[in-house]
């Protein structure tokens, strides 16, 4: 089953799709996503993985190699599209970065449908592979 962990500084519940006993460099657990530039010919940045997600935004880890814009696009199974804005970023290894980011202008449906959908794909993930670590990246 997806982690869910309360924490009195966020406004919203965080499912989590990776291990937070492991760190991030060595977590192979997630959701793969595809990055946008923001607008309305913006081309694809990169892939990262979702690591955690609320309603407020998510938690992921991106290539340092790719420079990501303070305003993305994320794409989720070539159907979703989010628009978020970049608002923390953390370097955790010499190839990625951690970055936090919040949802911009999405409706609260759409948002609520996306975690839907992602958090179904790693319940079912975790229990066809009858393990509770959830969902890989490359899945």
């Amino acid at each position: 089953m997806v982690a869910t962990k309360p924490d009195v500084s966020r406004k919203y519940l965080r499912w989590y799709f990776s291990s937070a006993n492991q760190p991030h460099e060595i977590q192979t657990k997630g959701i793969a996503v595809k990055l946008w530039q923001s607008g309305l010919f913006g081309s694809q940045i990169c892939q990262a993985v979702v690591k955690d997600m609320s309603l407020g935004g998510a938690g992921l880890l991106a290539p340092l190699a790719k420079t990501v814009p303070d305003i993305i696009m994320v794409e989720y199974d070539n159907q979703f599209k989010i628009k978020a804005e970049v608002v923390y970023r953390r370097q955790v290894s010499d190839k990625l970065v951690f970055l936090g980011i919040s949802w911009l202008d999405a409706k609260r449906e759409q948002r609520l449908n996306l975690l839907r959908r992602l958090s179904k794909k790693a319940y079912r993930a975790s229990r066809d592979a009858g393990v509770t670590d959830n969902v890989t990246a490359d899945e």
